[in-house]
């Protein structure tokens, strides 16, 4: 879960969702995986595909720079998942199965052939790691910055809503600076990130037991980026819970034998806002530790 949303039990009503004719002109294409289009966004060429799942609260346009310099290495592609950016709204409950099950289904439909280098940032490193663990043989890599692990909410003491039943009880919190007038991103694309990430809050205790409960991940390059500058600070207890988080992201390295971790000195949990560039380098060196395992 993206430390920059917050979980704050309001009894309000969420804004109405922005139509798909209110939002910026489309960057990439719209697929149908079922009744429902989902938007996808690639740039470069070459292989393996880079493919990139954001946090709560985020969407496409937020890893625009992200892709463009990747694609300098490869084919990179970000997507936004159903309620998200230019995509349509999806089924509920918003668990990570039923997202990784959608990313699959969009990538067929794109013709985007594996291997892949999945790259997942916060709520998104569930849903990479179960697409991982449910189509093994499709991945070369991973990247998982500032990633959500299945016992966080256990070892933080974060209450999570009953699954599936707290989505007009959600208000879901973005930083100002992720507001500013100044920012190209028209308001209405912010508006359906309110909503959709209420519904993905609502399902996360599913979504955690569902990574809990995956099978491993393949046997493949991982680099875990971890934030270098606390979000809890302030106090004992802020400091032992900033302890927590970075024993918790070092034991995501041990999902592959050949993984690392390594830090974003100069930023918190929002490592691709603060130091895209870092992404970037992992993205690479998993590409090429991936392409010399395979090599004969």
């Amino acid at each position: 879960m993206s430390i920059i949303v917050s979980l704050l039990l309001l009894l309000i009503e969420l804004p109405a969702v922005a139509l798909a004719k209110e939002l910026p002109p489309i960057l990439g294409t719209r697929y149908d995986i079922g009744g429902y289009k989902v938007h996808l966004y690639c740039q470069g060429h070459g292989a393996p595909t880079v493919i990139i799942d954001a946090g709560l609260g985020d969407d496409s346009w937020d890893w625009q720079d992200i892709v463009k310099s990747a694609s300098n290495k490869t084919q990179t592609c970000v997507y936004d998942r159903p309620g998200y950016g230019w995509s349509d709204v999806g089924p509920r409950p918003r668990t990570s199965r039923r997202i990784a099950h959608e990313l699959n289904l969009l990538l067929h439909k794109a013709r985007l052939s594996p291997p892949y280098v999945l790259v997942g940032h916060s709520f998104g490193g569930y849903n990479m790691r179960l697409f991982a663990s449910e189509h093994p043989d499709d991945v070369a890599g991973l990247v998982l910055v500032e990633a959500s692990h299945e016992h966080q909410y256990d070892q933080l003491d974060i209450k999570l809503p009953p699954p599936d039943k707290g989505q007009r009880n959600i208000f879901v919190t973005i930083p100002l600076d992720k507001m500013n007038a100044g920012d190209p991103k028209d308001y209405s694309l912010r508006d359906r990130a309110f909503r959709s990430a209420s519904y993905e809050i609502a399902a996360l205790s599913q979504s955690s037991h569902q990574v809990e409960q995956s099978g491993a991940i393949p046997t493949v390059p991982l680099i875990v980026i971890s934030r270098g500058q606390p979000e809890w600070y302030g106090n004992e207890n802020a400091t032992k819970r900033e302890k927590i988080w970075i024993n918790l992201q070092r034991d995501l390295t041990h999902l592959s034998p050949i993984s690392q971790q390594i830090f974003a000195n100069h930023s918190g949990h929002d490592v691709p806002k603060d130091q895209p560039e870092i992404i970037v380098d992992a993205i690479a060196n998993v590409i090429d530790l991936a392409q010399l395992i395979k090599s004969p």
